[in-house]
């Protein structure tokens, strides 16, 4: 687990070339959602003037005295947040509407009792660079083709369908702008969320605000980030329908940063039961959810386990006893609890009259 990295501590450099860099200010606040990435302002080396650096430029030019400026990476990883765009009573209601939706109205908000809601920012890592590289292979296509017969006497010709294996080469050069969760919480479903860094007002992850809210840690470190980030590419970038021989890509210019992105972790009880939704916090819909499945009853274990028990009672009294012993001894060993016989016996009866999940 890696720890969280102080937010704003470091700031885009800009130089020219043989120039030192200058640093401009800390930024307090991320661009609005009109913007099309976060920005940040700094000084021109050159003239003094100020200039406006957006997220991911590596190069710019001064608006004022034309020069050509080169962005240095900052020391560390900015962090960002995203504020709670749904209120927890939203978040509620849509997880009621989910496991109404879910059960065919089966199961409602008097059917069930909610236990606790907690708010979690959960980080994401997002990486922007540029792709470069080359790959090599086969390319295989559907060729159809007319046979003719040997025996001209047999009728015409027919046609056929083969596959022509042709050489495939291809150079890659590509901007990339790559997220994904930088922490493993399966019953969260953190898969199921998508990262619009564009679209949403992010805010520099500052003290205030992460003593504000409750923050998960990272436990995915940059460099595991990018060799999954380089792999997915590589991948993504292989044409369907090649066979790759040979291929090596390289990423470029990246930069990586966190973000915090706002879900909702309800807990519910039902029929004695627990169970977990997650409401994503920033447009309210439900990223993953648990629900009591319908109970059914199992006519073969009703009518079996009966007849199973009395040919045990009547072939040999003990052997009734000795099953009996085996399957709660493996019923306490599944559930690791330990139940007296005579609950257990209870649960064992009910669950067979009843059914089960």
């Amino acid at each position: 687990m890696i720890p969280e990295t102080a937010a704003g501590t470091g700031m885009d450099r800009v130089a020219r070339a043989g120039a030192a860099p200058a640093a401009g200010p800390e930024p307090a606040k991320a661009a609005s959602a009109a913007a099309p990435s976060l920005a940040f302002g700094a000084t021109c080396p050159e003239c003094g003037g100020s200039i406006r650096i957006n997220e991911g430029d590596r190069s710019i030019r001064c608006g004022y005295c034309g020069s050509a400026l080169y962005v240095t990476s900052p020391r560390g990883v900015q962090s960002y947040i995203l504020p709670p765009r749904v209120t927890p009573a939203k978040a509620r209601l849509s997880a009621i509407h989910y496991i109404a939706e879910r059960t065919d109205g089966r199961i409602g908000a008097r059917n069930t009792s909610a236990l606790d809601m907690k708010l979690i920012h959960v980080p994401f890592w997002r990486m922007r660079a540029r792709l470069m590289g080359w790959l090599s292979g086969d390319r295989v296509k559907l060729a159809k083709t007319a046979v003719a017969p040997d025996d001209p006497t047999a009728g015409p010709s027919y046609a056929t369908v083969r596959e022509v294996h042709e050489a495939y080469s291809r150079l890659v050069f590509k901007r990339i702008d790559w997220s994904a969760p930088a922490c493993v919480l399966p019953y969260l479903g953190l898969q199921g969320i998508s990262l619009r860094t564009s679209f949403l007002e992010w805010y520099v992850l500052d003290d205030a605000r992460r003593h504000e809210y409750t923050i998960a840690l990272p436990t995915r470190s940059e460099r595991g980030a990018r060799k999954d980030a380089l792999s997915y590419l590589t991948h993504l970038a292989i044409p369907a329908g090649t066979s790759v021989r040979a291929s090596r890509f390289h990423l470029f210019d990246s930069r990586f940063s966190l973000y915090y992105y706002p879900v909702y972790m309800l807990r519910y009880c039902c029929a004695g039961r627990i169970y977990t939704i997650t409401v994503d916090g920033g447009n309210g819909s439900v990223v993953r959810g648990e629900v009591p499945r319908q109970r059914r009853l199992d006519a073969k274990k009703l009518f079996f386990a009966p007849a199973l028990l009395a040919f045990f009672a009547s072939a040999w009294l003990p052997l009734a006893f000795i099953a009996a012993a085996v399957l709660y001894a493996s019923d306490t060993i599944r559930a690791k609890l330990l139940l007296p016989p005579h609950a257990w016996l209870a649960s064992r009866i009910q669950t067979l009259l009843e059914g089960e999940d």
